[in-house]
């Protein structure tokens, strides 16, 4: 509605804010009341034909004007009526100029559909069938007959308000869209965070499955080897039991660099109870596992009472980092599930670099397959099911079953875009 839209800026918006809508029309209505009968009264002077009993129909066809934006059809109707009683009283209608305009216009910009059909199909009759005979010349009965000029004005004053009305109309269309817009950027951002946070605790939770999953179950076998030769071999006993003190000890510096990862970068200059007992960042303290480490890892498996080889083919190349840990903890997640199922086993881990980065985990022994397949079908594990989740966030392949020949076989491979090409091919 035009008449809500004051000067721009926050004096505006506070005029517009503290001026009450029924105010303005009570205001408009008294205005054009009293210019209606000043109107009249100069006609009055000037011996123009205005009867007294005009006075009262003027100043009526201003105060009229007030309910004009709850009910614009009956204004419009009772302006029109009171035009009529000026007509038959054979007074002019200069004072009814400005009610006749108001009406109108209310008419077109408050109205319903129904009545601004009705207002614009007036309003376009009026000017093809009297403003453009009288425009011609050709008008000279229904001149003397019809009151032109004030049909003539109200037409205009109606298609005007139609105008507005569309302007605004449209401008309240665009601000809808913009909302609407404004409301779905904020869901998707919403979704998105949302979809961030779920992806992160689903990294957090294979991130300690896989340290504490291995570690733990090393240490329990470990302590278990060191109870049975406590007694027939002191010597072994010590040598194990440092052993699950070691291994233990790389498990809190594991679960230690983990949650210096999570902590957020606007904690503080890492004086805090963690980064005080390493002496600096996490991150920088120990790097993420990757390729390199795979060796240390079949050593420490080997130790534990898992003989573990390592075989590379292809030629090795760098990696980024997020892949190198994957194929760690791959095969981190698949040796320890031949340490605690296979039984006395032996375990080869398969490096290939080709089109693909392809690793495979291999056992001799019959633990894990059994397990497996006697209950749930391969893979079904929490284990195996992080090691499908990492490979498929690399767009990878994953398989793991029992072995025709007896044992078990991990196989994953990450796909050429995640790896960087060798240099005689770049050339």
């Amino acid at each position: 509605m035009p008449e809500r839209d004051g000067p721009a800026g926050p004096a505006g918006h506070g005029l517009r804010h503290t001026i009450q809508p029924r105010v303005v029309d009570a205001v408009t209505a008294v205005a054009i009341a009293a210019l209606g009968l000043a109107s009249g009264l100069g006609a009055r002077a000037q011996h123009e034909r205005m009867p007294l009993a005009a006075l009262p129909v003027l100043v009526a066809m201003g105060l009229v004007l007030y309910p004009r934006r709850r009910f614009p059809a009956a204004v419009l109707g009772a302006v029109a009526a009171l035009v009529a009683a000026l007509v038959v009283m054979g007074a002019t209608l200069g004072g009814s100029f400005l009610a006749v305009l108001c009406a109108c216009y209310s008419a077109a910009v408050y109205g319903s559909r129904r009545l601004v059909i009705v207002v614009v199909t007036g309003a376009v009759a009026a000017i093809l069938l009297i403003g453009i005979p009288q425009a011609l010349g050709h008008s000279g009965a229904v001149a003397r007959t019809v009151p032109v000029p004030t049909i003539l004005a109200a037409a205009g004053a109606a298609l005007f308000g139609l105008l507005i009305k569309s302007q605004f109309s449209a401008r309240n269309s665009q601000l809808e869209v913009m909302a609407e817009r404004a409301e779905w950027a904020t869901e998707q951002r919403a979704q998105e965070a949302r979809r961030a946070t779920l992806a992160e605790r689903l990294r957090i939770a294979r991130e300690l499955h896989d340290i504490v999953a291995h570690h733990v179950s090393v240490i329990v076998i470990q302590s278990q080897g060191a109870q049975r030769m406590v007694d027939r071999d002191p010597d072994r006993s010590r040598q194990a039991m440092a052993d699950v003190e070691r291994t233990a000890r790389t498990a809190l510096e594991e679960m230690r660099r983990l949650l210096g990862l999570l902590r957020a970068p606007d904690t503080g200059d890492g004086a805090d109870s963690t980064g005080s007992a390493s002496g600096g960042d996490a991150g920088e303290r120990q790097p993420l596992q990757g390729l390199a480490d795979i060796a240390a890892l079949a050593s420490g498996m080997t130790a534990a009472g898992l003989p573990v080889t390592v075989r590379t083919t292809g030629e090795p190349r760098p990696v980024p980092e997020d892949v190198g840990l994957t194929v760690y903890r791959i095969a981190q997640e698949a040796l320890t599930n031949v340490l605690k199922h296979a039984g006395p086993a032996q375990a080869q881990v398969s490096l290939h670099y080709g089109d693909e980065l392809e690793i495979t985990v291999t056992d001799d022994g019959r633990g894990a397959s059994a397990a497996l397949s006697s209950t749930a079908a391969p893979g079904a594990g929490r284990g195996t099911m992080g090691m499908r989740e990492r490979i498929s966030m690399l767009g990878g392949q994953f398989t793991a079953g029992p072995r025709p020949g007896g044992g078990y076989c991990v196989r994953a491979t990450v796909p050429d875009p995640y790896l960087p090409q060798p240099e005689s091919e770049l050339t």
